[in-house]
């Protein structure tokens, strides 16, 4: 017969197991069941994702149509990959960024001369999973003259840090605008400023647009570094 000292101490084990246990059930989840490592950014075709990008439609001018699909150009060769075999040179790229370079090929079917405004936030979409999206981050104006071609050089920065930047054969499409708040903030702060167009400055605010592409806010740092851009 088991004795009072020992009874006790198997009643005290008892209780520590059932304590022990006391949340265990069907429904308890494995540590980390939850997390997928491969989930993707909750901002579509930004960062990681695979998805179409999101924003407001964007609508050319009446009377300016713009050739796709878009390709690149070649920073080192503009005349030689972004020119008219009539025009004598090339125009000069226009924006800020070093991984995206699209040649658009704009047409004025009209009689009169039509500037076409890009806004900041307007996306070009990579027909490719391995390269970038990429975006305008300050506006640009383009003179279309009447019943002529324009083929003019943009430069913008990418918005999937997981994929390269594009080459002159890559396709891209014209996408909507975006309209993150934190995006619009940027471009806010950035509307004044003359927009560096290549270097260390041009990567610093690359890292910015990924960074937001994550969904983290801008830090005190990259605002003190966007303050510091010299004024138009």
């Amino acid at each position: 017969m088991m004795n009072w000292h020992k009874a006790r101490l198997a009643g005290l084990v008892a209780g520590v197991l059932l304590a022990a246990c006391s949340g265990c059930g069907e429904d308890e989840e494995e540590p980390g069941e939850d997390e997928d490592p491969t989930e993707q950014t909750d901002r579509p075709g930004f960062a990681n994702s695979d998805k179409a990008p999101e924003g407001l439609p964007f609508t050319l001018p009446a009377g300016i149509e713009l050739e796709e699909p878009i390709t690149g150009f070649n920073p080192f060769d503009p005349d030689g990959s972004c020119k008219r075999e009539e025009d004598e040179t090339a125009v000069a790229p226009q924006g800020s960024g070093d991984l995206i370079r699209l040649c658009l090929k704009f047409r004025n079917t009209t009689r009169q001369r039509i500037d076409v405004d890009l806004p900041p936030g307007l996306v070009f979409i990579s027909s490719s999973d391995k390269v970038q999206h990429g975006m305008l981050v300050q506006g640009l104006t383009l003179e279309v003259p009447s019943e002529q071609y324009l083929f003019a050089p943009i430069k913008g920065y990418c918005l999937n840090d997981t994929r390269s930047g594009n080459g002159i054969t890559d396709l891209f499409s014209k996408g909507p605008v975006t309209q993150y708040t934190d995006f619009k903030e940027l471009f806010a702060l950035l509307a004044s400023k003359k927009l560096p167009v290549t270097g260390g400055a041009v990567t610093q605010l690359q890292n910015i647009v990924w960074n937001l592409t994550h969904d983290k806010a801008l830090t005190q740092a990259e605002r003190d570094f966007i303050a510091a851009l010299p004024n138009k």
